[in-house]
């Protein structure tokens, strides 16, 4: 596959950590884990697969999203 930004073909796959807060940064963090494919010759990366985020963690968001609608 080539990268959409500089059509170099050298790209490698990472794995990620994404924090997600809501509203403000007091509550706890979420974390999810989805891969990168990053290129190797321009830095641009993009998701390696679409992902959801798990039930538990969207649990998590659902509670303090409605939390901070208060």
């Amino acid at each position: 596959m080539a990268c959409k930004s500089c059509g170099a073909a050298a790209q490698a796959i990472f794995s990620t950590e994404i924090a997600i807060h809501v509203r403000n940064v007091d509550n706890p963090l979420v974390f999810i884990f989805p891969n990168i494919l990053v290129c190797l010759n321009c830095g641009m990366p993009e998701f390696a697969e679409e992902f959801t985020i798990p039930e538990s963690e969207l649990r998590l968001l659902l509670k303090r999203n409605a939390a901070g609608a208060e």
